[in-house]
């Protein structure tokens, strides 16, 4: 990787085609321009000629939003060995790259997003084809938000041969896009015809079969997730389901990955982890209830679960897994010793934050290996947990669940566990919730749980929640 400051556009363009000739490749060239206030939302909406090629992002703690238009490079990876094959690749595609910038600014440049599924082993579901074991996007523009500033990156692969009017069509597009971010088009909303569970009744079967398990000392807990189906007179656009999501859940990360005609979208409130430098953020987030009606009712809930056993030990399954993952890659690490709330709009979690300082050449792709699946999402011990979940939830979760995020060049970057989140596909949504079972677990309980976890995407979505 070349890192090329303050330089003109003309000449670095020129330096990477002799370069893709020169290695007989093709060459990444990133462009980075900062420019004027532009909003994430917007820039998403008035890109609506790359439908199919546009991700967003936008982080829990407010601190950077991503969007992304087009595709210059898609990386797919199978079951096997999956994190290793899209680390190797995207260090070999950055290693031959060029960048124009004029300082290295996290979530800048050259910017990998996408996510790994849920679980490799898990029989494909058909409504999951256009996304594999791990796909990520490398798209072509790409706006960055970090605090105030605002960046746009141009990401071109320069072939050997290529005419160079090509890579001019792309300057003049970035500021027709940000032209039209000026004046987007409002999302159109489909209208809601039915809602139906998938397998209710089996599914709480499969509830008390894992619960008899867990009374005979199999395992402390596995997490079985199940899902409901929305069809609409149309095709959902994610514009709608995105704008709502942004405003109705501000505390949560926000994002939005289409491939073709279907799109992965949610607002979860769960880091997995996230790296600045060398710098480490994890979040252990297990143990839920509702909010209360009124502040009395409110606190009075968070007191409960508080103080609930069976939520506080799923809650330090979580903490000790995530502390025996991160330990061997950190030279400190800080965990609170009692867990405190995070409070969201339909639900409040027992959080217990997790900061540690990196060892060197702790790679970000490496550590989202390590603590993937969380004992929140598969369940202790790891192994057992998940074969049950294959023998007892009967559907391929796909990307829910999963780690999704973004990585840059400079090994900066971030991942969520993509929960409260759904998979748009032509004029039907389908949306996934799940819960930690253990052994004083009950079946209705859990899956009025799972109802209470639908709500934000249900509300986001433009129908009735469960109450």
């Amino acid at each position: 990787m070349v890192t090329i400051h303050k330089t003109n556009i003309e000449k670095a363009y020129d330096t990477a085609k002799m370069k893709a000739k020169q290695i007989d490749r093709p060459v990444l060239l990133s462009i980075v321009e900062e420019v004027d206030a532009v909003d994430p939302l917007s820039f998403y909406y008035g890109g609506s000629s790359f439908h199919g090629e546009r991700f967003l992002w936008k982080d829990r703690d407010h601190t950077i939003a991503l969007v992304g238009l087009g595709t210059a490079h898609i990386l797919k990876s199978g079951s096997k060995e999956r994190f290793f094959t899209v680390e190797n690749e995207w260090k070999r595609f950055i290693g031959e790259s060029l960048i124009v910038t004029e300082e290295e600014c996290a979530g800048t440049g050259p910017v990998l997003f996408g996510g790994f599924s849920f679980d490799p082993l898990t029989e494909s579901g058909s409504e999951w084809e256009p996304f594999s074991d791990g796909t990520f996007q490398l798209p072509v523009f790409m706006l960055t938000k970090p605090g105030k500033a605002t960046y746009i990156t141009i990401n071109h692969i320069c072939h050997p041969d290529e005419d160079e009017g090509v890579f001019h069509e792309r300057l003049k597009k970035k500021d027709e896009l940000l032209k039209m971010a000026m004046n987007p088009d409002t999302p159109r909303r489909p209208k809601w015809v039915a809602n139906k569970d998938i397998r209710p009744g089996e599914w709480m079967n499969s509830v008390q079969n894992v619960v008899d398990r867990l009374k005979k000392g199999e395992m402390d807990k596995v997490v079985l997730a199940r899902k409901c189906e929305i069809s609409f007179d149309r095709d959902i656009p994610s514009d709608f389901v995105l704008d709502n999501l942004w405003k109705q859940q501000p505390d949560s990360f926000v994002f939005s990955f289409e491939r073709d005609a279907s799109c992965f979208i949610g607002a979860t409130p769960e880091r997995l982890v996230k790296k600045t430098g060398e710098e480490i953020l994890s979040t252990c987030l297990a143990g839920s209830i509702a909010r209360g009606e009124t502040l009395e009712s409110d606190e009075a809930l968070g007191e409960e679960i508080m103080h609930d056993e069976k939520n506080r030990y799923e809650h330090q399954l979580v903490v000790e897994s995530i502390k025996a993952a991160l330990s061997p890659f950190c030279d400190e690490l800080s965990i609170p010793e009692s867990p405190q709330l995070m409070k969201l709009k339909d639900i409040q979690h027992l959080y217990t934050p997790v900061i540690g300082q990196a060892s060197r050449h702790t790679s970000l792709l490496n550590l989202i290996e390590q603590l993937h699946p969380t004992p929140a999402l598969g369940g202790v011990p790891r192994d057992k947990a998940m074969q049950v979940i294959r023998e007892e939830e009967k559907m391929d979760r796909g990307l829910y669940a999963g780690p999704v995020g973004w990585i840059d060049a400079y090994g900066n970057g971030e991942y969520a566990v993509a929960l409260r989140s759904g998979l748009l596909q032509n004029d039907k949504a389908y949306l996934y919730a799940g819960c930690g079972i253990v052994a004083d677990s009950q079946p209705e309980s859990e899956f009025k749980e799972t109802q209470m976890k639908f709500r934000p995407m249900l509300r986001a979505l433009g129908g009735n929640v469960y109450e």
